[in-house]
């Protein structure tokens, strides 16, 4: 079996929505897939840009799709999660491209199992980009500076853990007994 295919195995077996934890791992089984040379990739440097820019409408449903639609997404850190990409030359390609392949596409996906069954995260360039989408809506930081800190998906993955609305740290400790 390639590897390609068994880490997709696992996916085509649920008959419900996917979990968080099935989406990373999803991502993670694409991640390794590319890194174990299963697929050919071309660089982005030698092919040419695909589409317009992506707007925010488009960065949005791609969003949606990747988290499989299971939060409230708010367009304002969209829109800092989006322009960080944009200026960045590792993704602003690759998420061009990644738009053309599912957003853009006659029959986009609805979800993160259709976009790995589509093959849009095929190349290593995609499907890092994806990851790093990801990365910014559980983290809620952009270049290391907070964008959404209570509205990161990273709260609202886990039910047991909230926010911290206090200074952190120990004040106490620095008070003599």
């Amino acid at each position: 079996m390639a590897p390609r295919e068994s880490a997709l195995r696992g996916f085509t077996k649920h008959t419900s929505r996917p979990s968080r934890r099935d989406l990373l791992a999803g991502l993670a089984a694409g991640t390794l897939t590319v890194a174990a040379g299963g697929i050919s990739t071309s660089s982005p440097a030698s092919a040419a840009p695909p589409g317009g820019p992506v707007t925010l409408d488009e960065f949005m449903r791609l969003s949606r799709i990747l988290t499989d639609n299971e939060f409230s997404l708010r367009d304002e850190p969209g829109s800092l999660y989006l322009a960080s990409l944009v200026v960045d030359p590792d993704f602003d390609v690759p998420l061009r491209q990644l738009v053309q392949d599912t957003v853009r596409a006659a029959d986009p996906p609805e979800t993160f199992d259709e976009v790995l069954r589509s093959g849009a995260l095929r190349s290593e360039a995609a499907a890092k980009t994806a990851q790093q989408i990801l990365v910014l809506w559980y983290s809620g930081l952009v270049n290391d500076r907070t964008a959404d800190y209570l509205e990161a998906l990273a709260w609202q993955a886990v039910p047991f853990a909230k926010p911290a609305s206090t200074k952190l740290g120990f004040p106490k400790w620095g008070e003599a007994p």
